[in-house]
């Protein structure tokens, strides 16, 4: 079941630059966002993240950093890269976020060649308000043979003067499926 919660979470990531967004635009931070997820920059992804997106996945994910339960050390082992709840809570909320897209990618090695491979067209965004926009493209990828084309969106907020990635509805589903594994 996780594993195909992971292949699920992998194919539905914002898919694909720099590490650091180089304008100051929707457009600019989802095209460094996406060439760090096609790079496998997990740090790079981590620094465009917003701040409050890096605080809620913790709050996700808080289920692994407190569980007392058998299989808790070796679901923090593979998601987090640390084996017990106090080395858990001692992690950055931005290696948190890393380390656990870094584990979605290794335990789908599949995927994540076809997230490096995959084309993205952005085709622009939609403003929601002066803070908030959402950015529309379309990612090809080939996943076992198949052409995969579906329009996506990256919402982003501003953090100051940049902006940042706000985390998809894909990691709240993850988050569940722990929460179940781990009996909560």
């Amino acid at each position: 079941m996780i594993a195909r919660i992971v292949l699920g979470a992998i194919l539905l990531l914002p898919l694909a630059g720099p590490a650091e967004a180089q304008e100051s635009t929707p457009e600019a931070t989802a095209s460094a966002y996406m060439q760090a997820v096609r790079a496998g920059n997990w740090a790079g992804m981590a620094k465009l993240m917003h701040p409050e997106a890096l605080n809620q996945l913790r709050t996700l994910m808080q289920p692994l950093f407190a569980s007392n339960a058998p299989e808790a050390d070796d679901f923090r082992q593979r998601f987090l890269g640390v084996r017990t709840a106090r080395e858990a809570a001692a992690l950055s909320d931005t290696t948190v976020f890393a380390n656990f897209v870094r584990s979605l990618n290794e335990q789908n090695p599949t995927a994540a060649q076809a997230l490096q491979a995959a084309t993205i067209e952005e085709i622009g965004h939609v403003s929601e308000g002066p803070d908030v926009a959402h950015v529309v493209y379309r990612a090809t990828l080939d996943v076992e043979g198949m052409t995969i084309s579906n329009v996506n969106v990256l919402t982003v907020k501003r953090s100051g003067d940049d902006w940042r990635v706000l985390l998809t509805g894909d990691y709240s589903a993850l988050a569940t499926a722990l929460r179940q594994a781990l009996g909560g």
